[in-house]
């Protein structure tokens, strides 16, 4: 019921908080869009905090058209294993660390790595971090999955978009600087896939705590 309840409270939300424009990337910092992080814990679409090294889903907070799910792919065969990020019809766990090694839990406005908890062979077992890559191509900088880089991969954060609402969107920030970028969606033509990308409009999101209790 606590769900439901949640569910239906967060779609009277987007009614006056519309996310659905898309333009292309002009590397906004977070300032550009209100958030109400207050460096508290981040909480699951239960409201229960999220705990690190335990796997959640990160699912989208519509449904419908715009609507999906962040999920690990092979889409471009040029690499030895699996690396695009998409937005799809269903997610793969994600695992979430803190930087600072003495952190107990997970906290918005805190560096973090996230890690797919996905089955993969051996070769591919250590490329499952999240950093970010530029397309010379398309001219974008996409979220791809690949062995942990120190001070890159672990550059991640989690901001609260709404003090009253468990939504969150996800920022970069390089190297640890304060300028940190939003963490969009982005549709890349060579893949025919949409792809979580640095964007001037943020994933709105929520998080879905998966039956896999843990991940090593």
């Amino acid at each position: 019921m606590k769900t439901l309840a949640l569910l239906f409270a967060l779609s009277l939300y987007l009614l006056s908080h519309p996310t659905s424009a898309k333009l292309k990337p002009i590397r906004l910092g977070t300032d550009d869009v209100p958030i109400a992080s207050t460096g508290a814990p981040v909480v699951d679409r239960d409201g229960d905090a999220l705990q690190p090294g335990v796997a959640y889903n990160i699912t989208s907070i519509t449904w419908g058209a715009g609507a999906g799910e962040v999920k690990l792919e092979w889409r471009d065969t040029n690499t030895k294993c699996p690396s695009d990020v998409i937005s799809w019809n269903y997610a793969d766990p994600v695992v979430f660390t803190p930087a600072d090694p003495k952190a107990t839990a997970v906290l918005e406005s805190s560096f973090l790595s996230f890690k797919f908890n996905v089955v993969t062979n051996f070769l591919c077992s250590g490329n499952l971090y999240w950093g970010v890559q530029h397309d010379a191509v398309s001219g974008m900088d996409f979220v791809r999955s690949d062995e942990f880089v120190e001070n890159q991969s672990d550059r991640f954060k989690i901001e609260r978009l709404d003090a009253n609402f468990p939504t969150y969107i996800i920022t970069y920030c390089p190297s640890g600087t304060d300028k940190c970028y939003y963490v969009g969606r982005e549709y890349d033509e060579s893949i025919k896939s949409t792809r979580l990308a640095l964007s001037d409009f943020p994933f709105v999101l929520m998080f879905w705590k998966t039956s896999l209790a843990s991940a090593k």
